[in-house]
C-alpha cells in the first residue's frame, strides 16, 4: 500500500471513528476510490481499530480506573454501572451476529454507505430537537441500557451509519445529560470494539507479515493520536449542543459515496 494511502486511511479511521461521521462509511468510499479492500488488507484495518481502541481506553482511563477501583470494593453503583453496561451488549450481539451476513455484500458497496451516511445525518440532525437530559450515571435504566445498545448494533452491522452518532443520539434521546451521554457511549462500546477487533483478528500475524510491520505501526500510531483530539473535540461539541453540525458533513460524505457508488 502506498505511503499517502496508509496516512489518508489512519487519519480518517482515527477522527471518523469518534466523530459521528462514521470511520467504516468513510473507509469504504475510499476503499472504493483507491482499489483498497479490506480484505485484502485486514491486518492493517485491524491495527487501525486497535489504535482507536487504545485512544478510548487511555482518554477514559480515569473513569475506568475508577470503575475498577469501585467494583474491587464491591460499591453498588458500581455493579450496576457494570450491569448497564453489559445490557447494551445483548442487543449489539444479537443484532450483530444475526444481520451480518445477509448485509454483509450490500455493505461493502460505497453507494450503500452512502445512503447509511444519509440516515445518520437525519438523525443527528434530529438531536438539535432534543430538550436538556436530566439522567446522570444514577438515572440511566436498564431500558435506557437496552435501547442504547439497539443502536450499537445497528451501526455495528450497517457500514455508514455512525456508531458514536448512534449512540450518543439514543442517549440523548432517553433523557441522558449530554456529558453522561458522551461517556456512556464510549464506555459502553469498549467491550463491543474489542470483541469485533478479537474476532477478525484471525490470520493477522501472516497478513501482517506480508504487508510491512513499519507500515502498521504508523498507521496504528496515526489513528491513536488522532483518536484523541476527536474525543476532546467530540465531548466539547456533544457538552456545548453542537453535535447536530456534524449531519452537514454526513450529507457532503453520503453524497460522495452515492456518487462513486454510481459512477464505478
Amino acid at each position: 500500500m502506498a505511503l499517502i494511502w496508509i496516512i489518508i486511511l489512519a487519519v480518517v479511521q482515527g477522527l471518523a471513528e469518534f466523530l459521528p461521521v462514521s470511520s467504516s462509511g468513510h473507509l469504504v468510499i475510499l476503499g472504493a476510490l483507491s482499489g483498497i479492500k479490506e480484505e485484502d488488507e485486514l491486518a492493517f484495518f485491524i491495527v487501525l481499530h486497535a489504535g482507536t481502541l487504545l485512544a478510548t481506553v487511555v482518554y477514559f482511563r480515569k473513569e475506568l480506573w475508577d470503575l475498577a477501583r469501585s467494583l474491587f470494593r464491591r460499591e453498588n453503583s458500581s455493579l450496576r454501572y457494570v450491569g448497564l453496561i453489559v445490557t447494551t451488549m445483548v442487543p449489539t450481539a444479537i443484532l450483530g451476529f444475526s444481520l451480518k451476513k445477509w448485509v454483509e455484500a450490500a455493505i461493502s458497496k460505497p453507494a450503500f454507505a452512502g445512503g447509511a451516511l444519509l440516515f445518520s445525518a437525519a438523525f443527528l440532525w434530529a438531536t438539535k430537537y432534543l430538550p436538556e437530559g436530566k439522567k446522570d450515571a444514577s438515572g440511566i435504566s436498564y431500558l435506557d441500557a437496552f435501547l442504547i445498545g439497539t443502536a450499537q448494533g445497528v451501526s455495528a452491522t450497517f457500514r455508514g451509519v455512525t456508531r458514536s452518532g448512534a449512540t450518543i443520539s439514543a442517549a440523548l434521546a432517553r433523557g441522558l445529560t449530554r456529558e453522561e451521554a458522551f461517556r456512556f457511549s464510549f464506555l459502553a462500546s469498549l467491550p463491543a470494539v474489542a470483541g469485533a477487533a478479537a474476532l477478525e483478528a484471525r490470520g493477522v500475524l501472516k497478513a501482517a507479515n506480508d504487508m510491512g510491520a513499519w507500515h502498521l505501526v504508523l498507521g496504528a500510531a496515526l489513528a491513536f493520536g488522532i483518536g484523541l483530539f476527536a474525543l476532546a473535540f467530540l465531548k466539547k461539541t456533544v457538552v456545548g449542543n453542537k453535535f447536530h453540525w456534524f449531519s452537514v458533513w454526513c450529507v457532503i460524505a453520503g453524497v460522495g459515496g452515492l456518487i462513486v457508488g454510481f459512477c464505478r
